[in-house]
């Protein structure tokens, strides 16, 4: 009787694991929640059109749409007004949000025609990702492509799908803004928040407060690693940097809204201030002048954080929360509160007073005092604040939305508190962290591999689901000074990230999801966007031999690749030695190893380099 239940399950699961590989065969990101194929195809050709669709209203996003597929099929496709055989039409009916809600759609290819049905043009839009996706990948093997019938129904797991870009570390151009909002909604992520101000920068227009743009949004120019920068010299001028004028953020906006992204705005208070306080000093609890620095202000003498007990801060506060409120359209406003060096208000006279007259025992309470203070500035305004998470003491405004970065405790925490949470856990989303070994990175801190970002789960274990709002990536720019860095942190980890936030089918397997990636990078190629692949390099760790021997190991983060390896201080290819599971002694004399990874005859990693004296160290010899 064993014998025969355990042989059910095994059959069971092979059928389990075959639906499973059906359901990913397409290689779609992120996964739609069900996927059935048939066995017929539809083709397109230049006789192929798309339907408009009867509410006008709703023309202009078909028309785009009829664009995109010129594009992608290099052929011109026109558009009717009455679906017959060889056509790509779009139905809508508020009834759909009941199974689908606002972002879901239903995909219908059959052998005569696509049909996309969703209840809102978000839906349309979201569909129309996937059959570009569909579309694009085919044409990499085929003239013109011919699409297997299939049936998708879909919808998000999560409302907020994010990434965070950081402009204040370094400028992007407003240009470089719409590319990054054009190719985050190829994969239904739908919320660009924007790290706006910080200790290097000012980046929106304030049109009551001039001197934030004029002086806060310039610094001298510096090139190099982050910490240590050298501070401007006498007489030096501030060339690098810019703004967003109000138009400009309206430009982007309406570019996002084209392709479903909410903006969301961020102003990062009371602490990471210091361009603010270069402008204006007197928000400062020192009054002394700053300058805007290109790396880190954490030092003596280097005031970035607002005098949170002079109640004029807070009249400019309101002038620029009430001029962001106008600009955004989004329902939220990020303040920021985190990293607070509170020194400061432990040694100023009027902040000390502010806390007698609230009553507050000491300078934690004072920073809850101040974000529930401002908070209540963003909600006069119809908004919705947003803060960093934070362990202060006393009750935080249950109308903040918590955004938790350290870990998931905060997130936790406050979703059982009643508090909407977003989650960006830093060793799972954080995209400045590097991707490869340390030694070969410039980025800041620690490591968040590819496969790491796989692992974010956006409803860990005790969370109050109910108060999950979504999750989303962040991207620090502390040592990513252009667009090409800007893309190359972001993807494939974003690939990722869209996955997990979107996808409410079960989560393929590490091997299974890196396969699909590999057949989405040929699109960001297409799309001339950079994208890194040091997911594919050799991981090597160290331990301690007998009578000191240096035993190197080699693990890869992609399953079934080979790894080759040199100690001569030449380069590695296929024919050299192959690191077969068990570890390498370090040869007497070896100053250095290289190692480089293969599929079959094919090079997937760069060539690592790394000293011996590197890898002594990590060994604790």
């Amino acid at each position: 009787m064993k014998k025969l239940l355990g042989c059910l399950l095994l059959i069971v699961g092979l059928i389990f694991d075959l639906e499973a590989q059906e359901n990913h065969a397409l290689n779609l990101i992120p996964q739609p929640a069900f996927l059935k194929m048939g066995k017929s195809e539809f083709k397109l050709n230049k006789g192929t059109t798309l339907v408009l669709p009867k509410n006008k209203a709703h023309a202009e996003i078909i028309s785009n749409f009829a664009a995109q597929l010129s594009g992608a099929l290099n052929l011109k496709i026109g558009t009717v007004n009455i679906a017959k055989k060889n056509t790509i039409s779009f139905m809508s009916s508020p009834d759909l949000s009941v199974d689908l809600g606002k972002e879901g759609y239903r995909l219908d290819i059959t052998k005569d025609k696509v049909v996309i049905s969703a209840a809102e043009p978000a839906g349309w839009f979201y569909a129309w990702q996937t059959l570009l996706q569909l579309v694009r990948m085919d044409i990499q093997g085929h003239q013109m492509p011919a699409l297997q019938t299939l049936n998708i129904v879909d919808r998000p797991k999560f409302a907020w799908r994010g990434l965070m870009v950081d402009v204040s570390r370094h400028f992007f151009g407003k240009e470089v803004l719409m590319r990054y909002i054009d190719q985050m909604a190829k994969y239904k992520l739908n919320v660009l928040h924007l790290h706006l101000t910080d200790n290097q920068g000012w980046r929106i227009e304030i049109k009551q407060l001039p001197q934030l743009t004029n002086i806060g949004a310039w610094r001298v120019p510096r090139t190099g690693y982050w910490r240590d920068m050298p501070a401007p010299e006498e007489g030096e001028v501030s060339t690098y940097g810019g703004y967003y004028s109000q138009d400009d953020i309206r430009q982007i906006i309406a570019f996002a809204n084209s392709r479903f992204v909410e903006v969301i705005p961020e102003v990062d208070l009371p602490g990471h201030s210091l361009a603010f306080v270069a402008a204006y000093p007197e928000v400062s609890c020192t009054k002394t002048p700053q300058k805007v620095l290109a790396g880190d202000p954490w030092n003596p003498g280097r005031t970035n954080v607002l005098c949170v007990g002079n109640d004029s801060v807070y009249v400019k506060l309101d002038q620029i929360i009430s001029e962001i409120a106008t600009i955004f359209p989004s329902k939220y406003i990020h303040i920021g509160g985190d990293e607070v060096t509170r020194n400061y208000w432990t040694n100023c006279k009027v902040c000390q007073e502010r806390m007698q007259k609230e009553g507050l025992k000491n300078v934690s309470e004072l920073q809850r005092y101040f974000i529930n203070r401002v908070a209540n500035m963003v909600k006069a305004k119809g908004k919705t604040p947003i803060s960093w998470y934070e362990n202060l003491e006393g009750e935080i405004d249950k109308d903040i939305v918590q955004m938790s970065w350290k870990d998931n405790k905060g997130a936790i925490k406050s979703s059982l508190e009643g508090k909407k949470v977003v989650l960006t856990p830093a060793f799972f989303t954080y995209l400045d962290f590097y991707q490869g070994d340390p030694y070969l990175e410039n980025a800041p801190f620690t490591v968040n591999r590819f496969s790491t970002t796989y692992k974010f789960e956006a409803l860990p274990q005790g969370i109050g689901q109910e108060n999950v709002l979504g999750g989303q990536g962040s991207l620090w720019t502390e040592q990513v000074p252009n667009e090409r860095k800007l893309q190359f942190m972001t993807w494939p980890r974003g690939l990722a990230l869209a996955e997990n936030l979107w996808a409410a089918a079960p989560k393929a397997a590490w091997p299974v999801f890196v396969k699909k990636v590999e057949r989405q990078l040929p699109l960001l190629e297409q799309d001339n966007v950079n994208y890194s692949t040091y997911f594919y390099d050799p991981i090597v760790s160290v331990v301690k031999g007998g009578s000191e021997e240096v035993l190197i190991q080699v693990e890869t983060e992609v399953p079934g690749l080979q790894v080759y390896y040199a100690f001569d201080d030449t380069d590695p290819d296929r024919f050299y030695p192959e690191y077969l599971s068990k570890p390498i002694v370090v040869p007497k004399g070896a100053k250095n190893i290289r190692l480089v990874t293969y599929r079959g005859k094919t090079q997937k990693s760069r060539i690592v380099r790394l000293p011996i004296t590197e890898l002594k160290k990590r060994a604790k010899f």
